[in-house]
């Protein structure tokens, strides 16, 4: 499993593009990870759903179950931020 950071995402994660975390069964288990790692903040901006798009192997989770979206050992993770063109 990998987890991926665009753009001013990395703002959160201290510059890191990347993560490999432990195996988690499920989004919600893999936020708790990531926010211990990145800290407080990186939480808050993953908790907050209008900040990013989240996708397990290119398709967004919002379709597929969203914090309970099941993950694979095997799976890459993207986290987009969201971009408002209006």
């Amino acid at each position: 499993m990998i987890v991926k950071f665009y753009a001013g995402i990395t703002k959160y994660t201290n510059g890191e593009k990347s993560f490999s975390p432990m195996e988690h069964s499920n989004i919600r288990s893999l936020f708790t990870e990531l926010s211990n790692h990145y800290g407080e903040q990186f939480g808050s901006f993953l908790s907050s759903n209008e900040s990013c798009i989240i996708l397990v192997n290119g398709k967004g989770i919002k379709l597929s179950g969203g914090p309970d979206t099941l993950l694979h050992k095997d799976d890459t993770i993207e986290i987009l931020p969201f971009v408002d063109a209006g």
